[in-house]
């Protein structure tokens, strides 16, 4: 369990804590009588009354706490180093950490991805360590996919990629109503939809269990900085 610790300790934060402050300003939420208002509205919704349904009673016990521990969060509070194994030991029981990975990969549908893609700012640092090989996925696997596309042998070359899919790829009439992005995208989750003239398709489908919305994002990021000239320019 101790490997891939840090891992499991990553997907359960994404998974269960959605809602932790993104900067350090003081939600209003979480001012005291705020805190206090909604630990008062949770306890009178949720209250576990054993002797009327001792089933029910257990479930509102679940949600009580799933509740108070999210307030905290959300509030600054940051888990110690036993609290977080148990909660992975808690997770783990219903949940494999295959079932975790899908949980928070980008997943297939273009469409959707693109719109998730509108409110996410790429890294193109971070873009070209994944590329590179350097950080690793979800799965804690390495991609590495300079390996194809690092002198276009086997793949297009990464050098140009942007400028190449802007210029020539879509002018193509398939591509008519695409953006860059989208040709990136769909060629990152779906490299079977399209192949490029000269090339057999050797890019395995694997990517839309493997990256989150972030990372597909900071591929893309990066790519989009491969604006050189094309050769006969």
């Amino acid at each position: 369990m101790h490997t891939y610790k840090s891992l499991f300790i990553l997907l359960t934060l994404m998974l269960f804590i959605p809602t932790l402050a993104q900067d350090s300003e003081v939600s209003p939420d979480c001012l005291p009588e705020n805190l206090a208002q909604q630990q008062s509205t949770f306890a009178e919704f949720l209250t576990p009354d054993f002797e009327a349904d001792s089933e029910q009673a257990i479930a509102n016990l679940f949600r009580l706490g799933a509740a108070y521990q999210e307030m905290a969060l959300r509030c600054g509070y940051v888990p110690n180093e036993p609290e977080v194994d148990t909660m992975l030991e808690q997770v783990l029981e219903f949940a494999s950490l295959d079932a975790l990975i899908q949980a928070q990969s980008v997943g297939d549908d273009v469409d959707a991805i693109l719109i998730e893609l509108e409110d996410i700012t790429g890294d193109p640092i971070n873009g070209q360590l994944l590329y590179n090989g350097l950080e690793p996925v979800l799965s804690g696997a390495i991609v590495a996919c300079s390996g194809c596309h690092e002198n276009g042998a086997v793949a297009p070359l990464t050098e140009g990629t942007w400028t190449r899919t802007n210029d020539i790829r879509l002018l193509e009439p398939e591509f008519e109503e695409y953006t860059v992005t989208q040709y990136l995208v769909e060629s990152i989750i779906h490299p079977d939809a399209y192949i490029v003239p000269d090339y057999q398709n050797v890019m395995p489908n694997i990517y839309s269990t493997q990256l989150t919305t972030q990372q597909l994002a900071d591929i893309v990021a990066f790519l989009d900085s491969q604006d050189q000239l094309l050769e006969d320019e």
